[in-house]
This record gives structure tokens, C-alpha cells and sequence, in this order.
């Protein structure tokens, strides 16, 4: 971590800071405190990273198990994190190298991806409101109450809650058929 913008700690003309530079007037006691904290703060943040990793591999198994490929995932995390002119881009590129190489995505007719989205509000609205309710957002609609793209919205996110709701039904009661087979097998 660097030091805070207008610092006055600044070094002097032609000192470099060098490593350790600024322990040089601790005790052994002090520097061996400094370093049996550092590390159990390490040991702390390693652990919780193995858990946070063994609880992504987790979702992802998850996601690939309901018939999800791990590109479809992957993607899908891509394009969350990347700006929408981006990703254009790059789907730009992809599409001119496919047609150098004489690929069939190349030979398609091209997407004008340069052109202004004219999908209509209340279409947008919906399928906005469909990606909230299915991360689990609260229903609170960008749009003003009242208005078309509103009621598209709130359509949208209550499709997802729906759909989120009855694949959990779906989902129990294949696990309580998996149980109740479990349970015969063992009788």
C-alpha cells in the first residue's frame, strides 16, 4: 500500500526506501510480534480463501449439474464484469478473424453491432426486471411508478421470482424421491 496523496513523509532527495527500511529502530521482540501477527493474519485470510474457492467450485458444480456448460459460465461471468462496448468489441474482432480464416461464424451475414439498440423500452424494462429477480434483487424498479416500462419491469422480475420458485419445487422433490430411495435400499 502506497503512502496517501500529499504525504508528508515523503523521502528525501536521493534516499531510496529500501526493505525494511522503516523496522530499523524496532527490538527483536517488537519485529517478532510484527511478524507472528502478519502471518496468523495470513493463515486467517488463507483459510477463508480456501472456503470462498471450495464455495465457488461448489456453485459451479451446481450450475453445471442443471446442464450448463463451463464455457456458458464462463462467458456469462465475462460479460457480467466487462462494459457492454467491450464486449462488442471483442465480439467484433472475433467475427473479422473467423472471416480471415474463412470460418462459418465469419461467412454469416455480419451483426451490425455498431448500431444504436432499438430494442423497445417496455422490452428492455422486462428482461432488466427478469435479471433482478433472478439474483435475488429486491423489487425496487429503475423506472418511475406508473409507467410502461415499470409494469414491464415488475412483470419481469416477478417471471424470475416464479421461475426461481418452482424450480426449488422441482428441485425438493427430486431430493425427497433420492432420500426416500436411499431409505428403501437401507430397509
Amino acid at each position: 500500500m502506497g503512502r496517501p496523496k500529499g504525504s508528508k513523509n515523503k523521502p528525501k532527495d536521493g534516499e531510496t526506501p529500501t526493505v525494511g527500511h522503516n523496522t530499523a529502530d524496532l527490538s527483536d521482540a517488537e519485529k517478532q510480534a510484527l511478524l507472528v501477527r502478519g502471518i496468523a493474519d495470513l493463515e486467517t485470510m488463507l483459510a477463508d480463501k480456501d472456503e470462498i474457492v471450495a464455495e465457488i467450485r461448489t456453485h459451479r458444480k451446481r450450475l453445471i449439474s442443471y446442464g450448463f456448460d463451463t464455457f456458458e459460465i464462463d462467458f456469462a461471468l465475462r460479460l457480467r464484469k466487462s462494459e457492454d462496448a467491450e464486449a462488442i468489441e471483442r465480439r467484433r474482432r472475433e467475427a473479422v478473424i473467423a472471416r480471415w480464416l474463412n470460418h462459418p461464424i465469419g461467412t454469416e451475414p455480419e451483426l451490425p453491432l455498431d448500431q444504436v439498440d432499438r430494442t423497445p423500452a417496455v422490452d428492455a424494462a422486462f428482461v432488466a426486471g427478469k435479471v433482478a429477480g433472478a439474483e435475488g434483487k429486491s423489487a425496487n424498479s429503475p423506472h418511475a411508478l406508473g409507467t410502461e416500462q415499470n409494469e414491464h419491469w415488475m412483470r419481469g422480475w416477478h417471471e424470475a421470482q416464479a421461475s426461481l420458485a418452482s424450480g426449488f419445487k422441482k428441485l425438493e422433490t427430486v431430493e425427497t424421491a433420492s432420500a426416500a430411495d436411499e431409505e428403501l435400499e437401507v430397509a
